[in-house]
């Protein structure tokens, strides 16, 4: 396999982030290099720095990092192919930790300059790339920009439309907001996918695109970090996970994490809690401060630590089944967050500083104020105790059945719709509702009368089986079979269109390379392509989706 679109990719993840060209010994002509600097001078961004390294040990020496530091694409492109891993989110600076300029520093967080693409690193090849485009498609934020294959897996990139910038602004709002969608990106991926890494680093180092590692190329699937954060505000909500507040578009200065006020700190050191019969105690600080960790977005597992360790300095701690009992009851989604009641009385009881009632006229520091009347809300009952089902829960029972009764390679469940209904245990009425107004369920009927036959599927399943099928390009029943699956999706259109379409092939500038010697005739080869590229960009470019698996 050699894909010769990953200099596409590598230019598509650095934006402006870095220089197009090196600095000294540049192997561009004359003419490029004064184009490439003119990109260089009309962009405003300032210019940082990428993290490479040539072998996955280097990234473990008893030194550190063995590696060097990337200042322009040109640099990327033309060593990539004897690169293994990179920081694809650009750094401010970076240095050497030692004279011989063989070890690297400064690939932390706080030296962030831009986040310029999500990584999902997936350490299983029980998946493969049609499951992976239809899990992020129809279960996350959409199918990846690219996909990289490794030893163990893959690694799915998605790249945003322009970099967001990290700045120390409200102690490193915008890097604490990307920290958020990158967990729920992997979260999400992780319900449908096997072996997704939660647990790597956001931003650290991943797999560099290289001609022998590209299986997947979309480059107008990109990503509005605008949209993401909306995105992760609703799935964390869903979910209950990490970041319900954060991810919020929010005013700056509109809203403070809870963790983040005076009392969340003063209130977290006491010791000295003990409680009683009428007054407020142990539990009721636990429960107190566990709504203060939900609703500032921290999820399930980091309040258990934190909550663990208060009530180990406890002189008199609660049991740990009371400490995961009040955790439980916190994390249930009843509750907003911390009630100012509970707040005042456990301070005022236990804190000899009184510091923390400068902050009690802030609206933003709590999420229930003394409103002086009662509200009350309607909740929707548990569906066992209604009488009738929402349609979405029958599209939810539907999607289900499809998913669990399909055998391996069949596409479709088939029969009357009534045979259909009664198999799914859904009443005939609503499994037609739902099939009318559901945008994940297809079915097709042919036939008529009581010779009618329906066949029902989901978006997802078609998705996938048109790409296994697709991809068999030597045989002409599965390009068959493809564009008949295609049919019951515009989705599937669009990608089987792209793997049956012929993609024109560039031609490099010949007479320039016939001058040089083999290396330096594939450094100009890239070089070329490269400011192709710089060229095009002034005008729009058609729609050139590339697939290659």
């Amino acid at each position: 396999m050699y894909n010769e679109n990953y200099w596409r990719a590598i230019d598509l993840v650095t934006h402006n982030g870095i220089t197009v060209h090196k600095k000294r010994n540049s192997t561009f002509s004359l003419r490029y290099l004064q184009l490439a600097s003119g990109e260089d001078a009309s962009s405003t961004n300032r210019k940082g720095v990428h993290f490479v390294v040539a072998r996955k040990a280097d990234l473990y020496t008893n030194y550190g990092v063995k590696g060097y530091i990337a200042t322009s694409k040109e640099t990327l492109i033309s060593d990539a192919q004897t690169l293994t891993h990179w920081t694809p989110n650009t750094y401010r600076f970076g240095e050497y930790a030692n004279n011989d300029r063989t070890h690297i520093k400064g690939y932390r967080e706080d030296n962030l300059q831009q986040i310029n693409t999500f990584v999902v690193d997936i350490d299983s090849q029980q998946t493969d790339v049609a499951g992976i485009v239809v899990a992020a498609t129809q279960y996350s934020i959409g199918a990846p920009t690219f996909i990289l294959k490794t030893a163990k897996g893959f690694q799915a990139y998605f790249v945003l439309d322009s970099p967001a910038f990290i700045s120390n602004n409200q102690n490193f709002k915008g890097l604490r907001v990307a920290k958020v969608i990158a967990a729920n990106i992997k979260h999400s991926l992780s319900r449908f996918l096997p072996a997704v890494d939660l647990g790597c680093n956001d931003f650290g180092f991943f797999r560099m695109p290289r001609p022998d590692n590209l299986v997947y190329f979309d480059e107008e699937s990109v990503f509005s970090f605008a949209d993401l954060r909306d995105w992760s505000t609703v799935y964390s909500e869903k979910h209950k996970t990490r970041g319900i507040y954060v991810a919020s578009s929010v005013e700056p200065g509109a809203q403070m994490l809870a963790t983040d006020r005076k009392w969340f700190d003063q209130l977290i050191h006491l010791t000295n809690i003990r409680g009683g019969r009428g007054s407020y105690g142990r539990n009721t600080a636990v429960f107190t401060l566990a709504l203060a960790c939900y609703s500032s977005g921290k999820s399930l597992q980091e309040a258990t630590d934190l909550l663990d360790e208060f009530n180990t300095n406890l002189r008199v701690p609660i049991s740990f089944r009371e400490l995961e009992r009040s955790l439980n009851s916190a994390y249930s989604g009843k509750y907003q967050g911390a009630k100012l009641e509970f707040i005042e009385g456990l301070l005022e009881t236990y804190d000899m500083n009184q510091d923390y009632k400068n902050e009690m006229g802030d609206p933003a520091a709590f999420i229930f104020q003394k409103t002086g009347y009662r509200r009350f809300r309607k909740h929707k009952k548990p569906r066992e105790q209604r009488q009738f089902s929402h349609i979405n829960e029958w599209e939810s029972d539907m999607l289900e059945y499809i998913e669990k009764h399909l055998v391996s390679g069949q596409t479709f469940l088939f029969g009357s719709q009534r045979e259909l209904a009664e198999k799914m245990a859904v009443p005939y009425s609503s499994f037609k509702k739902v099939i009318q107004q559901s945008k994940q369920i297809v079915k097709k009927t042919t036939g008529r009368g009581r010779h009618a036959v329906s066949y029902v599927s989901t978006i997802a399943i078609i998705v996938r089986e048109s790409i296994r099928h697709a991809i068999q390009k030597k045989n002409e029943a599965a390009q068959d079979y493809a564009a008949y699956l295609a049919s019951f999706s515009d989705v599937a259109e669009r990608i089987i269109t792209i793997i049956a379409g012929k993609q024109a092939k560039e031609e490099p500038n010949i007479r320039l390379l016939e001058r040089l010697s083999d290396k330096a005739r594939s450094h100009a080869q890239l070089s070329f392509k490269l400011l192709e590229s710089l060229q095009r960009r002034a005008i729009p470019r058609d729609s050139q989706v590339r697939l290659l698996l």
